[in-house]
């Protein structure tokens, strides 16, 4: 039986190893928070590196590149712990170039990048889209973990490849979400009904998954963050976080990305008023802070 060690039991990680546990592997599961390793209900690590000792395979689903540094090469890390020739996939979303170094620093391990899209609902529903970037022969040995994970699965390229493809993702939700925001405040102050406003949108040429999973003004469906008090599916500091990445990344290729630095000051903006923690929808409350009574 394959072992897997889950590090990172968030609202990603926890769904995920419990479809492992379901499809039949051995997981142990290793989270700072022990709580979330005892909703899991398998086996339990106290680190990183106890919890690679005897895996076949290391998942990680971290918040924060940091994070993922010290998680593998730290000193309680994956790489003080794992066997020669375990498979280490990082599921979290990091700078193509660190995934670079891990591999390069852990040369003795397997090493793959495979960012996710999807969020929570698609954790829970295993339907992710996983980007992977690494060598051919150590994606086609993960492949049935990650089609246990996900609906499409893609090698993308070499180490960070799977990381960039993310970062080019998530800068086209993050801007998208902006321009959503700002045609919400217009449509508001015309005094056009937010349902009949999705209703147009979604069969138009504004139409977007980003639209029609987190519209931003409540009315238009129950199943958005708005209806729920902008409760996150996604984090505004998360989107942040990844946007800013992407920003880097053009810019260490010589491009100027306008249209998303704009969209993330408007983010840097939300973030200052104590809006980080909520769904990034909540980045409409710049115009109407009013919707959450404020």
């Amino acid at each position: 039986m394959t072992r897997v060690a889950v590090i990172g039991l968030g609202t990603m990680g926890l769904p995920m190893a419990r479809h492992l546990v379901g499809a039949g592997y051995e997981v142990v599961g290793c989270d700072v928070d022990p709580a979330r390793v005892a909703l899991l209900g398998t086996a339990a690590a106290a680190t990183p590196a106890a919890a690679a000792e005897d895996a076949d395979v290391v998942l990680l689903s971290l918040p924060t590149p940091p994070v993922v540094e010290e998680v593998v090469l730290g000193p309680d890390g994956v790489r003080g712990g794992a066997r020669r020739g375990t498979l280490v996939v990082d599921m979290s979303t990091s700078p193509p170039a660190l995934s670079r170094r891990l591999a390069r620093e852990c040369a003795e391990l397997e090493v793959l990048d495979a960012p996710v899209s999807g969020g929570p609902r698609g954790a829970e529903d295993a339907t992710l889209t996983i980007m992977v970037g690494g060598d051919e022969p150590a994606f086609r040995r993960a492949l049935p973990l990650f089609e246990t994970l996900g609906g499409l699965v893609v090698r993308v390229g070499a180490h960070g490849a799977g990381q960039a493809a993310k970062l080019c993702n998530n800068l086209i939700a993050g801007a998208t979400m902006a321009a959503i925001a700002e045609s919400c405040a217009i449509a508001r102050r015309e005094g056009i009904d937010p349902e009949v406003l999705y209703e147009l949108v979604t069969a138009s040429t504004g139409d977007s998954r980003v639209l029609r999973t987190r519209f931003p003004l409540a009315g238009a469906d129950d199943a958005h963050p708005s209806a729920h008090g902008y409760a996150p599916l996604f984090a505004l500091d998360l989107i942040a976080k990844d946007m800013a990445l992407a920003l880097e990344l053009a810019e260490a290729h010589g491009l100027d990305p306008e249209v998303a630095r704009a969209a993330l000051d408007a983010y840097r903006e939300a973030q200052r008023d104590g809006r980080g923690g909520l769904d990034y929808s909540a980045v409409y409350l710049r115009f109407d802070p009013g919707e959450t009574g404020e």
